[in-house]
């Protein structure tokens, strides 16, 4: 993943830390050649930075493939492609810097913090593997665990971005339950799906569930009606509320669960059929059961 480049940029002085001689590697001095690049790419225009940026770090690849032993050119690959927002490659260079020098404790350090990432990283994909595989629970778990670990925005991206296909599989196992008449199963699959979408708003800083969570939260509500639970997604629906109290499919799902009970809840069903925008016709015609209940039970 790739982000802008930081305006602070500041390249160290390796051209200075090397001892210049007249018997320089091709890789040596390709070193030489990108590192007056960077700094050149300092004084130059944002646009032409990001160029000149490009091309020492072309020009340092080339060190690295004559010389993979080139420490140097590892430890500006590295920080030129941190800089530059190449996070995969940045993480490669540093293990490979710090394999050449372990005594360097600043490199050692990089290096485990993006095994790090890579531990969160293939964490996600591993979980999404458990999703695929039928295991919704324990894969829901690791991706929550996984983003909970993330400490940086492109990271969290990585995450979010492995949960949002993780998502759809999951509402799909859902309907297979259902196909399947396995009611119970399915309203447990759909709360995965639906706090799954929480999760993931939360993640991307949003206030709002993913339009595609409407379908699952009324699929949800169907399978517990199934089941013979109708209010099974009472605790579920309430939570998105919690988080996103305009949500109208939300509104209009839990008034029916409302209505389903015994006796029919028809005032507070109407209140949220309301905020969720049913029609004037059918909250008056809530309205008016609740007077009529009301009158019964006063009679």
């Amino acid at each position: 993943m790739r982000r802008a480049i930081a305006g602070a940029f500041v390249i160290p002085g390796l051209l200075l830390m090397l001892a210049v001689s007249g018997c320089q590697s091709k890789s040596e001095k390709l070193v030489f050649q990108a590192n007056d690049t960077a700094k050149k790419a300092l004084k130059s225009s944002p646009e032409d930075r990001v160029k000149m940026f490009d091309e020492a770090r072309g020009e340092l690849h080339q060190a690295v493939q004559l010389d993979p032993k080139n420490l140097d050119a590892w430890k500006l690959l590295a920080q030129l492609d941190e800089v530059t927002g190449h996070m995969d490659d940045a993480g490669h260079d540093y293990m490979q810097a710090s394999a050449l020098d372990p005594t360097d404790q600043k490199l050692m350090q990089k290096a485990r913090m993006y095994r790090a990432i890579q531990q969160i990283v293939d964490n996600a994909n591993n979980a999404l593997g458990q999703i695929k595989s039928g295991d919704t629970a324990g894969g829901m778990a690791s991706l929550k665990d996984a983003l909970l670990a993330t400490h940086s925005t492109a990271l969290r991206d990585k995450v979010t971005v492995v949960l949002a296909q993780a998502l759809p599989l999951v509402a799909a196992q859902g309907d297979d339950q259902v196909k399947n008449k396995q009611y119970a199963d399915a309203v447990k699959t759909y709360d995965q799906a639906v706090r799954g979408y929480i999760l993931l708003a939360e993640a991307q800083n949003k206030h709002s569930l993913d339009p595609a969570s409407d379908a699952v939260l009324h699929s949800a509500n169907e399978a517990a009606n199934s089941a013979g639970t109708p209010d099974a997604t009472f605790r579920l629906l309430n939570d998105v509320l919690t988080f996103d109290p305009d949500n109208k499919t939300a509104n209009l799902e839990l008034a029916q669960v409302y209505l389903r009970r015994s006796p029919p809840d028809y005032d507070t069903a109407a209140d949220l059929e309301e905020r969720g925008g049913a029609p004037d016709a059918e909250v008056k015609k809530l309205r008016d059961e609740a007077k009529k209940q009301k009158r019964h039970h006063r009679g």
